[in-house]
């Protein structure tokens, strides 16, 4: 199936935008929680950042395979589309990989994966923790997140108060932004 690209679409169609606005939402939904199951007082710690992360991580797929199903329709070439999807990088999900242990072993400092790319992927998160004046990223990546998530929610502050008061106040600044104009508040 092959199109001339001059007849493509030239914006994506405003359905296939809102499916993706709203899958993006459900992946911050998922990731929020997962920021949730990493505090040192979460019980749930080994359980729900796996069900989280897949839930994020199935939600993209949802997304990524409409976009490209609706690509192929249009007439975009499939070597184009499997050339956008990354398709020679992707890998699948294991319980155990090389790349997961080779990531670890960069994490946690170990020997036996030096040179690999997990394991220098994993140092620079670890690096990233090691300068105690560089901003503070996870946090920002938390406030957001958590903002975004509860931004509308009446109760909100029962949700920002499982963070540390830094973060907190830059989640409650950032949801209250988000909330201008916001429609009725909702749980």
């Amino acid at each position: 199936m092959s199109t001339e690209i001059n007849t493509l679409p030239a914006t994506m169609p405003e359905p296939l935008q809102r499916a993706v606005r709203h899958l993006t939402q459900e992946v911050l939904h998922s990731l929020q929680e997962v920021v949730t199951h990493t505090q040192p007082d979460s019980a749930d710690w080994m359980r729900m950042p796996c069900y989280r992360l897949t839930d994020a991580a199935d939600t993209l797929n949802l997304a990524v395979t409409a976009l490209a199903t609706y690509l192929r329709e249009v007439g975009v070439a499939d070597r184009n589309i499997a050339s956008y999807l990354q398709l020679g990088q992707q890998h699948e999900r294991a319980v155990d990989s090389q790349r997961g242990r080779d990531y670890l072993n960069g994490l946690f400092g170990r020997p036996g994966s030096e040179g690999t790319a997990m394991h220098m992927v994993a140092q620079l998160a670890r690096q990233s923790d090691d300068d105690p004046t560089a901003r503070d990223t996870h946090g920002d990546v938390e406030a957001v997140l958590y903002a975004f998530r509860f931004a509308r929610a009446e109760d909100a502050d029962e949700w920002f108060a499982d963070l540390s008061p830094a973060v907190a106040d830059r989640a409650r600044r950032i949801a209250a932004i988000l909330a201008e104009g916001s429609p009725a508040p909702t749980t």
